[in-house]
Parts: C-alpha cells; sequence; structure tokens
C-alpha cells in the first residue's frame, strides 16, 4: 500500500470516492441524496493554499482518500486550526490501517502548519468512523448540532 499526496490526476478518482462517502452518509442523514455523482470538486482545491489531499494505492489503484485544509481566524484563533474534510476507504480495504495511515500524513502536515488541533465532523450513528477516530485520540470537545424543519416549515 502507498501513501501519497494527490495529484490533479487523482482528483477524477477523489471525486468518484467523495460520491461514494456521500452515499454512505445519506443512511444515516436523510438529507443527502444517495443517487448524487460528484465531478469537478477537487480539482480547484487540491492545490489551493492551506489544503491538502492524499490518497491510498494498491498496486496502482486508488483505494482511500483524505482531504483537508486549515484555517485561522485572525484575532480569534491564536494558531490555525486543520479540519478533516473528507476521508474514506474503499470497504474492501477497511480494518488494515489505511485510514490511520492517511491520518498520520494529514497530521503532519497540520503540524508543519502549526495547527493547534484536528477537527472533523461525523454522523453520531457512524459507529465504525467513531471508532476509528476515537482509535486516533480524537474526543468530543463540541457538540454540531441540527433542528430538522418539516417539508411545510412547520413543526
Amino acid at each position: 500500500m502507498n501513501i501519497r499526496e494527490a495529484t490533479k490526476n487523482d482528483c477524477v478518482h477523489m471525486d468518484a470516492l467523495l460520491t461514494k462517502l456521500i452515499r454512505y452518509e445519506a443512511r444515516f442523514d436523510p438529507n443527502l441524496s444517495p443517487e448524487v455523482v460528484i465531478e469537478d470538486n477537487y480539482a480547484g482545491q487540491i492545490a489551493a493554499e492551506g489544503c491538502k489531499a492524499y490518497v491510498a494505492e494498491d498496486h496502482g489503484i486508488i483505494v482511500g482518500y483524505l482531504y483537508g485544509f486549515t484555517y485561522r481566524i485572525p484575532q480569534v484563533l491564536l494558531q490555525p486550526i486543520a479540519i478533516v474534510d473528507a476521508l474514506y476507504v474503499e470497504e474492501g480495504y477497511r480494518g488494515k490501517g489505511i485510514a490511520k495511515d492517511l491520518f498520520r500524513k494529514f497530521q503532519e502536515f497540520a503540524l508543519g502548519c502549526g495547527a493547534a488541533s484536528i477537527e472533523l465532523k461525523v454522523m453520531s450513528r457512524n459507529r465504525d468512523a467513531l471508532r476509528l477516530y476515537a482509535s486516533l485520540g480524537f474526543c468530543e470537545t463540541k457538540k454540531y448540532m441540527a433542528l430538522p424543519l418539516s417539508q411545510n416549515g412547520s413543526k
């Protein structure tokens, strides 16, 4: 397994994996379309300042990826925060340490940027992801809450 920084040539594969990620997460969030097809999402992002993407390759086939970025609000944050925006590993490759290896690469990037922490959002019912993130040392520090609104505007 090879973990490397993503290039523009990898973007179409990353878009396909993002499609799979969203479809997977649709089981936890009824507002996500299980029919989505993502195209041209990463081409303009991976080279942007403060952004980083890594791919996991098995014999030249991309089987997983991580995309993240750093941000800092001047006068509010003393140090930047690194955000894991998307992490996905093909089902047949899960449980082999690939997600951890991708994360470690991003962690090196975040440390190099002087980030104070790495943050992410995870579906509260996604037990596999919660176990993974706990094994990486993540702990809950904030609650991300949503108020579902009915279709007719009243609750």
